[in-house]
């Protein structure tokens, strides 16, 4: 068999000296001449000698390129008991160590990568002198630990490359992908010297690390069918860890609300589960906000495979990019999730503009912009409760003052028609009669760049302004008739409990709205499919709808009753309306910032940070979660704003984001938590590594003590290739020499022709005899 089979098409080279020999074969026609009777019949028999001769040479040159066609495809003679030549062939051996997140779990006192560095070691002492050896890493990204596998003979070497830097090296922290390495420790194979080729997968035989679920990705890697004569053999040498040891670890934290705002109190909910087979009790967990400890609490119980939601709560002092981070304070099986943290971007004053319905505002007075008095008031500032922790400001301080939140302004139609809407984080459209065209034309730019609109319906509103909102493109639905209510006047229900403008009202443990009086509301029907309805009455009319507008983030809101007072009492229920306000600013606000200012990334997810070009930035870099520090070349978009872009967050933990020149607003923040599928404890079952057997990815499961017998199997034969060669070579001696021979009695043939000729034409040397 041949290992390469396309290349045996090179055997038809083998006919190209007959194709030349019959392009220039010599076409004569044989004339007698009286001279030809003084040739002497010894030249004719050598003239037929070198004939033959030539024929031979044509031969030779035939069989030195089809054996060179042959030595390019690289023949294998199969094992077996009439191959006498079949022995222990020299091989290139690589070993695939999985480095996730999960050969930090502890055995004893070892971890399961530790006792794979182990088995790579006992694998090098059964090497033998010809062979070579290299290791792969099966993390995020496979990487190799040297250029090239290194020599066995060279103990000092593979040594000093190889099994020091490993003793050397901590469990990983990524996920990782078995395939993928697999693939890569083929290509990595092929640098090795040696013909054979044998793999090792060294791990703990996790069904997340094999991906046994995506056949695609098997097959996109190594193919649909690995049996062919190229593939090395795979063997799989597991290294299961104790699963009965205790286990806690720290879910994603959740910081709420979304947009966090100074003086505002931050719920920060910690899910903590158990993957141990005991209960443990009294479990300690310790909030750190900007590196500074703010409190612990304490889990009672934690059953086994329960997860526990522990929730703190704080408050920050100070606009900007903070962090928090919460740690189990216990010694288990795995200590990378014993921990989770979260980069928090904290707001200042926000930007709200509000367009009251009044056309104009002659006297210049907020008093007469009245429809509009219950939203400035529940959107202004208030004062920091006590009982929560501040942070920076030591531990369970408590602090009094004001808190900065929205800072609304209040305009006026005309005055909003000139307006730059852009330097408002958000705009609340509050009932007006009429808008003009122009307006709501830059209001559904303004909205499809990110940003938020808030539309709010009452007394003043009109059947044209409405068809006017239609078409600018603030399309819900189709326009219904006013609605009057009678006692028993309807209740309002929330639809969507987990949207973020009514989490918090959905948490509580009581309806808060059941003591709201409604009485009128516009009615909607046949409503957009992008539409999506918050809140209603308890006969399903829609008062709440919410629909995202373009594709960068922003979207609207429209609430079908007023907000002033006369169409219901909400604004007097400053319990649940004060929330839902500043909740649907923070959510219309948040918009673009969602897309591109997000802190909370997941591996492999890109740092993005944007910014305006003043003060100009001389230079950036990001310092990673174990201190490298790495230069960042800031980028102008086509919004002549700075751009900086960093992609390589595979290691979970802490970034920071810094610039030159100081006057810059840093550090920025950026977390990258623990992928929680790394988790997953479930091991290969015997039907999955039957999978994996029958499509050829893996030869065979073996145990420590046949490593020996597994680098003893010759998977493919002996190879032919250097008998070939040698073949070949001597091929190219002989044919040399052949022609330098043929050349020379092709010179001596024509001197005797010459001779030959003049002899026959000269006059004889004899006295001449007259006849006549």
């Amino acid at each position: 068999m041949f290992a390469i089979p396309l290349l045996l098409t090179g055997l038809g080279a083998a006919l190209i000296p007959v194709v030349i020999h019959l392009l220039h074969r010599n076409r004569t026609v044989p004339l007698d001449w009286g001279a030809m009777l003084f040739l002497e019949p010894g030249a004719v028999r050598q003239r037929r000698s070198q004939r033959l001769e030539h024929w031979l040479l044509m031969l030779l040159r035939m069989a030195l390129l089809a054996l060179l066609a042959l030595l390019l495809a690289e023949p294998i003679l199969p094992a077996g008991k009439f191959n006498p030549l079949v022995g222990r062939a020299a091989r290139d051996v690589v070993v695939v160590l999985d480095h996730s997140l999960a050969s930090g779990w502890r055995s004893g006192r070892e971890t399961v990568f530790q006792r794979g560095v182990a088995l790579v070691r006992r694998l090098a002492r059964h090497l033998g002198p010809a062979d070579t050896l290299g290791v792969v890493l099966a993390q995020r990204h496979p990487v190799a630990l040297t250029p090239a596998p290194v020599p066995a003979r060279d103990k000092a070497a593979l040594r000093r490359r190889l099994l020091a830097p490993l003793r050397q090296m901590a469990p990983g922290l990524t996920g990782s992908s078995l395939p993928a390495a697999i693939a890569y420790a083929r290509r990595y194979a092929r640098r090795g010297d040696n013909f054979q080729k044998s793999i090792f997968v060294i791990s703990d035989d996790r069904t997340e690390a094999w991906r046994i679920n995506q056949p695609g990705l098997w097959r996109a890697m190594l193919g649909s069918s690995t049996a062919g004569a190229s593939a090395p053999p795979v063997f799989d040498l597991p290294t299961p860890p104790d699963r009965g040891a205790d286990d806690i670890a720290v879910g994603g934290l959740r910081v709420e609300p979304a947009i966090p705002g100074v003086g505002r109190r931050v719920r920060i909910l910690a899910p903590v589960s158990n993957a141990g087979p005991l209960a443990p009790t009294n479990v300690p967990l310790r909030l750190i906000v900007d590196g500074r400890p703010l409190g612990v609490k304490r889990l009672t119980r934690l059953s086994p495979d329960q997860t526990q939601n522990v929730v703190f709560h704080c408050r920050f002092t100070s606009a900007g990019s903070h962090w928090v981070k919460v740690v189990a304070l216990v010694h288990d099986a795995l200590a990378a999730d014993n921990w989770s943290l979260a980069a928090v971007q904290v707001w200042g004053r926000m930007p709200v503009l509000i367009i009251d319905s009044a056309l104009t505002n002659p006297l210049g007075s907020l008093a007469a912009l009245r429809s509009s008095r219950f939203l400035r008031t529940a959107l202004q500032p208030w004062a920091v409760g006590g009982g929560d922790q501040v942070a920076g400001e030591g531990n369970s301080t408590r602090r009094a003052g004001r808190a900065g939140h929205a800072a609304p302004t209040v305009l006026t139609v005309s005055a909003a028609a000139a307006a730059d809407l852009y330097a408002y984080d958000a705009v609340i459209v509050n009932d007006p009669p009429l808008l003009p065209e122009t307006l709501l034309r830059r209001l559904y730019t303004y909205a499809a760049a990110g940003h938020g609109v808030w539309f709010i319906l009452g007394r003043h509103t009109t059947p044209p302004y409405l068809r006017a909102l239609d078409h600018a493109g603030f399309t819900v639905g189709a326009l219904g008739r006013l609605a009057t209510a009678t006692k028993p006047f309807p209740w309002l229900v929330i639809r969507r409990p987990h949207n973020p403008i009514f989490r918090p009202l959905a948490r509580l443990k009581q309806n808060t709205l059941l003591n709201v009086t409604l009485t009128h509301w516009w009615r909607w029907q046949d409503l957009d499919p992008r539409a999506r309805v918050l809140l209603t009455t308890n006969r399903g009319a829609p008062l709440v709808l919410q629909r995202s507008i373009g594709n960068t983030g922003g979207a609207m809101v429209l609430w079908t009753t007023s907000v002033d007072g006369r169409w219901n009492d909400w604004p007097l229920q400053g319990g649940s309306f004060v929330p839902v306000v500043n909740q649907t600013v923070y959510t219309l606000a948040l918009g673009r910032r969602r897309l591109l200012d997000r802190h909370y990334l997941q591996p492999s997810d890109p740092i993005v940070w944007t910014g305006p070009t003043h003060p100009t930035i001389l230079s950036a870099s990001v310092i990673g979660p174990r201190g490298a520090v790495h230069k960042v070349s800031p980028r102008l978009t086509v919004n002549n704003r700075y751009l900086v872009a960093w992609n390589h967050t595979t290691r979970p933990g802490l970034y920071e984001l810094k610039f030159v020149p100081a006057s810059i607003p840093q550090p920025v923040y950026y977390s990258v938590s623990i992928d929680p599928r790394q988790l997953n404890s479930q091991t290969l079952s015997r039907a999955q590594l039957a999978w994996l057997m029958h499509h050829g990815y893996i030869r065979a499961r073996i145990t420590p003590r046949q490593i020996t017998a597994a680098l003893g199997v010759i998977s493919r034969g002996v190879n032919l290739w250097p008998l070939l060669a040698v073949i070949v070579l001597l091929l190219l001696v002989a044919e040399t020499f052949w022609c330098r021979r043929m050349s020379y009695w092709h010179t001596g043939d024509d001197a005797e022709q010459l001779v030959a000729a003049a002899g026959a034409s000269a006059p004889s040397s004899g006295p001449l005899i007259d006849e006549g």
